[in-house]
């Protein structure tokens, strides 16, 4: 339903006359697709179909699959939609350690920029603002250049955004939640005091009964030790491991400690060293602050509802 407005009405310029013919490339896929998966949950909340913590842990979960996402370092994200069809569209078992997917980042950025808005006006105008804008001005049969709409967006927050559009699209700086989260009383759970669980970074799949790699993501104990995907995982030090014992066996092994692990590769055998590392803090799980003031509650009501 978003949709039929935010890409069919409102529009990239390149996507126009729409040819399903070819091949088309932009930089504006973040818009269409990444504000549209933005308000897709949000709009749920709103109709009063969900929770205000059902919605916060649908965001955290986008805001977790980008942090958690290699590739958020190595590929901009005009870029990640500049090459969706080189790149998203043919995604291969590297692709989380090359590049981000604009739908993903588009909708955290989503947030970032509405509130962004929100804070530049002191709750006057909002994300909601800036679409009806660009719709009224951009939709039919012409559509919108990447600079007319952070040119757009600038209009309604009253303020000059081109910097901070430069570091969130065309930049693999890190994002900064800080302003955001002040104004709406939230912050990220502190999970610093859970269980230490051994850990090295992989993923596996099973195979007619053969544990297999699946994903190896870059600075992970399992990266720098030389693991590549479809190696078939057999023992760790002399005893043989099973497909169901090895999410286990892993995490009940001290951090810190130097095991071996077999695998085999292309049918050799070879033993790879690793130092087990630490299960890493989940930090990306949303929730209010224990003392909010009134402002930010207000604010926060005001996000979550629409106003």
């Amino acid at each position: 339903l978003f949709h039929a407005w935010n890409i069919k009405r409102l529009r990239p310029i390149e996507l126009g006359p729409f040819d399903y013919e070819r091949e088309v490339y932009t930089d504006s896929l973040w818009v269409v697709e990444g504000l549209t998966s933005y308000y897709g949950d949000l709009a749920v909340h709103r109709a009063g179909l969900s929770t205000a913590g059902e919605y916060l842990e649908s965001l955290s979960r986008q805001i977790r699959g980008l942090q958690t996402t290699p590739g958020r370092k190595v590929q901009p994200l005009a870029l990640a939609s500049y090459d969706a069809w080189i790149k998203h569209y043919r995604a291969d078992e590297n692709s989380q350690n090359s590049s981000v997917s604009y739908y993903t980042k588009g909708a955290v950025l989503g947030f970032l920029l509405d509130l962004r808005i929100r804070i530049a006006t002191r709750g006057t105008k909002s994300l909601d603002d800036l679409m009806r804008l660009a719709y009224e001005r951009f939709s039919g049969n012409r559509g919108f250049t990447q600079t007319e709409f952070r040119i757009t967006a600038q209009e309604v927050a009253g303020v000059d955004l081109s910097e901070w559009f430069i570091r969130a699209l065309d930049t693999t700086e890190e994002l900064d939640y800080t302003e955001a989260l002040s104004w709406l009383g939230l912050e990220f759970a502190d999970r610093s005091e859970t269980e230490d669980l051994g850990w090295i970074g992989l993923s596996t799949r099973t195979s007619n009964g053969r544990l297999l790699v699946s994903q190896v993501p870059n600075d992970t104990p399992a990266f720098n030790a030389g693991f590549n995907v479809n190696d078939e995982i057999l023992a760790i030090g002399d005893h043989r491991v099973l497909a169901d014992e090895w999410s286990g066996r892993i995490a009940s092994t001290p951090p810190g400690s130097e095991i071996s692990i077999m695998i085999s590769r292309r049918g050799a055998l070879r033993n790879l060293p690793i130092a087990v590392g630490s299960q890493p803090t989940e930090r990306w799980e949303l929730q209010p602050v224990e003392e909010a003031s009134s402002a930010q509650k207000q604010h926060l009501e005001a996000w979550l509802s629409g106003r």
